[in-house]
């Protein structure tokens, strides 16, 4: 679904709904590739938008990890674009 309100730069889509990641999942950082396991709150995370900041990243104890961040954001991990969502 695209937004063509007046005022607006773009059309803006719709955002996927933010999907956990698995143990092992390689996940592209300002620092290189690593597995998300290896992420901390304060990385920088190559997003779609840019180089953005982790916020908090949540491991359900299943070995699936979810990343937050200031805004919605789409991620490069293993080689797809990956949908992440924004603190609550």
């Amino acid at each position: 679904m695209f937004d063509m309100s007046p005022g607006l730069a773009r059309p803006q889509a719709q955002r996927a709904e933010a999907r956990d990641l698995a143990i092992g999942t390689i996940v592209l950082t300002m620092d290189g590739a690593l597995p998300v396991e290896f992420l901390s709150p304060g990385d920088r995370i190559v997003t779609r938008a840019g180089a953005r900041v982790l916020r908090d990243i949540h491991h359900d104890g299943a070995c699936r990890f979810a990343l937050r961040f200031d805004a919605p954001e789409v991620i490069y991990a293993d080689g797809m674009e990956v949908p992440a969502a924004a603190l609550n």
